[in-house]
C-alpha cells in the first residue's frame, strides 16, 4: 500500500481530510520513520506514541494516526483521528491484503517459524512473486506493517504468526486468513502465559487452522497426538524426519537427502545444511511449496538460495575456535535442537556451552532448566551459565562432577571464556532474547 494518496487512507479510516500528499510507507516507531511515511501513535503499557509526534515530524512523517481524544499539538502535520489506533492499523492492513488478491500462507510454531517462513518464501519464488514478513514481524503490531509496507504485486504472501499469549493467533487471523497454514513444533515457549503447559500451547497454535479460507493444514506428524491437530479442518498434511508413514519424509542417504511424498521416493536434494532443526524447517517449507503446485525441479532450483536468519546457529571463527551464535532465542525444544546439531570437537578439544536463561517459563522454569542441564551433560565438557533463573541448569550439570560456573554479567563471561578457549574448541552461545547474549561476540577478542 506504499505510495498511496493521503486522502485515500484517511477516508478508509473514516476521516475526511483534504490532503494532496502521498504516503510512502507506514511506521509505529518514531525512530524508524522515513520521509513521507505515516506514523501510528500507538498506546502501549509503558510508552504512548502520542508523545513522539514531534519526533515523527522531525524524521519526515507526512502525517499521523491518533486517538480521537488526543488534545495535544499537531506539530504541523495532518492528524487522522480514530477511535483506536491499533484497530485502525489492523483494519487498514486487512483491507489492503484483501484488495491485493494475494494468496496467504501462515506459519507458526514454538520453534523454527522464522526460518520456515524464509525457506518457504524462497522456494515459492521459483513460480510466484512472493512477499513475506521481514525478520520476526509476527505480532498484532508488526504483522500489519509487513502487509502495508509490501512492495506490491505479490501473488503470494508468506506470513509468520507469533503467539505470546492465549488468543494471539486468533487476533492475527482477523487481519490475514491463510489458505495454507503450517505449524512447525510445539514447545514450552512463553509458558508463563500458558499454565496448562504443552497442551494449552498446542491448542493456541492450532487456532491457525480456524482460518475461514483454510484449504491445507500442514504440521509436524508428532503433533497429531493433540486432538486439536488430529481434528484440524481442511486437508491434513503431516511431515517428519523420523516417521516414514508421514505424508512427507526426509532421510539422509550418505550426504544427499531423499524426500518421500506419500510413501513414494520423489526427489533427492543436495542441501547446504545438515542440522536436524534446519532439515525440519526445510521439509515444512517443501510441504507448503507442493501445496502451491511447485514441481520438484522448481523447488530444487531454489536450494542454493536458502539462507538461515542471523543468530540461528550462525558460525563464527575466532582464533581457531568455532563459536556458534544461536542466541536469537531459547526454549527447551530449541535448546535440544542446538545440542543435537553441535559438531564434534577435534581430538583434545572441548565443547563449551554458554547457556542463558530460558524465559518466560513461569511455573515450568525450574524443571525445564534442570532437564536441559541433565541433557547438556551428554554434549558439553563444561558450561558457563548466565542468569539466576538458570541456576537449576548449572546444578543438574554439576551433579555428575562436570565443571560449570554461574555468571551475572556478559563481560565476566567474555573474560572467563577467553581464558578457557583453545584452538579447535566448539562454543555454543544460546539463551532467551531478553538475555542479549549475541552481544558476547563483540566482547571477545578477535
Amino acid at each position: 500500500m506504499r505510495n498511496v494518496p493521503f486522502r485515500q487512507v484517511a477516508q478508509e479510516l473514516g476521516c475526511s481530510l483534504d490532503e494532496d500528499s502521498q504516503i510512502a510507507g507506514f511506521q509505529i516507531d518514531s525512530r524508524y520513520v522515513s520521509p513521507g511515511e505515516l506514523f501510528f501513535a500507538l498506546k502501549g503499557e509503558q510508552v504512548d506514541g502520542h508523545a513522539f509526534l514531534q519526533d515523527a515530524k522531525a524524521s519526515g512523517a507526512v502525517g499521523a494516526v491518533v486517538e480521537m481524544g488526543y488534545g495535544g499539538p499537531d506539530f504541523g502535520i495532518p492528524l487522522i483521528r480514530v477511535g483506536s489506533v491499533l484497530s485502525a492499523l489492523q483494519k487498514l492492513a486487512r483491507t489492503d491484503l484483501e484488495r491485493s488478491g494475494a494468496r496467504v500462507i501462515g506459519i507458526t510454531g514454538s520453534v523454527g517459524k522464522t526460518t520456515t517462513k524464509d525457506f518457504t518464501a524462497e522456494l515459492l519464488q521459483a513460480k510466484y512473486k512472493v512477499g513475506k514478513t521481514p525478520g520476526n514481524y509476527n505480532t498484532k503490531l508488526t504483522l500489519p506493517l509487513s502487509i502495508l509496507n509490501r512492495d506490491g504485486g505479490e501473488e503470494v504472501f508468506v506470513l509468520e504468526m507469533g503467539m505470546s499469549e492465549p488468543g494471539d493467533i486468533g487476533r492475527l487471523l482477523e487481519i490475514a486468513q491463510p489458505e495454507v497454514a503450517v505449524v512447525t513444533k510445539v514447545a514450552l515457549a512463553h509458558a508463563a502465559y500458558f499454565p496448562g503447559g504443552l497442551g494449552e500451547i498446542a491448542k493456541g497454535k492450532a487456532q491457525i487452522f480456524s482460518s475461514p479460507k483454510l484449504k491445507s493444514a500442514i504440521f509436524y506428524k508428532a503433533l497429531g497426538e493433540y486432538e486439536c491437530f488430529a481434528n484440524a479442518p481442511g486437508e491434513k498434511i503431516v511431515f517428519s524426519l523420523e516417521d516414514r508413514s508421514a505424508d512427507y519424509f526426509l532421510s539422509d542417504l550418505e550426504g544427499r537427502y531423499a524426500l518421500d511424498e506419500r510413501g513414494v521416493r520423489a526427489y533427492r536434494f543436495d542441501l547446504p545444511f545438515r542440522e536436524p532443526h534446519l532439515l525440519h524447517n526445510f521439509l515444512a517449507a517443501v510441504c507448503a511449496a507442493r501445496q502451491m503446485q511447485l514441481e520438484w525441479d522448481e523447488i530444487n532450483r531454489r536450494i542454493p538460495f536458502l539462507k538461515t536468519p542471523k543468530m540461528r546457529f550462525e558460525r563464527v571463527e575466532k582464533g581457531g575456535v568455532s563459536l556458534i551464535n544461536d542466541a536469537y532465542n531459547a526454549n527447551p525444544e530449541s535448546m535440544k535442537a542446538a545440542f543435537l546439531s553441535l559438531p564434534e570437537a577435534k581430538d583434545g578439544a572441548k565443547r563449551i556451552g554458554v547457556l542463558g536463561t530460558m524465559s518466560p517459563l513461569g511455573s515450568f522454569s525450574e524443571s525445564a532448566h534442570r532437564e536441559i542441564g541433565k541433557l547438556a551433560r551428554e554434549y558439553f565438557d563444561l558450561l558457563l551459565v548466565y542468569g539466576e533463573e538458570a541456576r537449576p541448569l548449572l546444578e543438574a550439570f554439576q551433579e555428575v562432577k562436570k565443571p560449570a560456573e554461574l555468571f551475572f554479567s556478559l563481560d565476566e563471561i567474555a573474560a572467563r571464556l577467553s581464558e578457557l578457549m583453545s584452538p579447535g574448541d566448539i562454543v555454543l552461545v544460546k539463551g532467551s532474547r531478553s538475555m542479549k547474549m549475541d552481544t558476547l561476540f563483540n566482547l571477545l577478542p578477535n
